[in-house]
């Protein structure tokens, strides 16, 4: 009965073992740094945080550094490259800003060429632009999010993404914009820590159950 018991409990052990060290699919979440643009401001202008929302779903959140915000109307909002397809103009859901909210954006471009600073323009394969319903006088913000929404989607598909910004702070910006692009900078996998000391310690305890059960 003890020699049953000290071999199913070897068993679960190395099991969930190999379960907690087994490399994750996907990321959580990615950033993007938006260290270049075509204004020549050195250094970053703000950072786009692209997170798992659900099945299908990532929520983009764009965060602007002290004196600089996202240019909301006009051409070329928010653009994306990466593994993506299937993104639509009505899976773009509604908009928050530090200054309301709206309905959406008003357009979508497929292959639009963006100026983001040295060397010639980037195509991007994504490009939503025109932030409709927002309140009155509200051209520009200095955090903006809202969620995607494709068949398969998930956060490490997003490559490459650009930001039409304004060299100011606030909410009516009209005049120096620019913009700004970046390459994913972190992917946040959860608890990656965690999981290996776990993994490891669980190796550890089912190898001394195996030597006392084949002593």
């Amino acid at each position: 009965m003890r020699i049953t018991t000290l071999k199913i409990a070897a068993s679960v052990l190395f099991v969930a073992a190999a379960l907690a060290m087994a490399p994750m699919a996907s990321a959580d979440s990615v950033t993007f740094n938006l260290s270049s643009n075509n204004l020549g401001i050195s250094g970053s202008v703000g950072m786009v945080t692209i997170a798992d929302n659900g099945t299908n779903s990532v929520l983009v959140t764009i965060t602007m550094n002290p004196a600089y915000s996202v240019k909301l109307d006009g051409k070329d909002t928010i653009a994306f490259n990466g593994s993506l397809s299937g993104l639509t103009l009505s899976g773009a859901g509604t908009i928050s800003t530090d200054f309301g909210s709206g309905s959406g954006f008003d357009k979508l471009m497929l292959g639009q060429k963006i100026a983001t600073g040295v060397g010639p323009a980037v195509t991007f394969a994504f490009d939503y632009f025109n932030a409709d319903g927002l309140p009155h006088g509200v051209t520009s913000a200095d955090t903006v999010s809202f969620v995607l929404t494709a068949p398969g989607l998930d956060a490490d598909d997003f490559g490459q993404v650009a930001v039409h910004f304004c060299a100011l702070p606030g909410s009516n910006c009209s005049r120096t914009t620019g913009f700004a692009t970046g390459t994913p900078g972190v992917a946040t996998v959860p608890e990656p820590g965690t999981l290996g000391l776990l993994g490891t310690g669980l190796l550890s305890l089912g190898a001394l159950v195996r030597r006392r059960f084949l002593s």
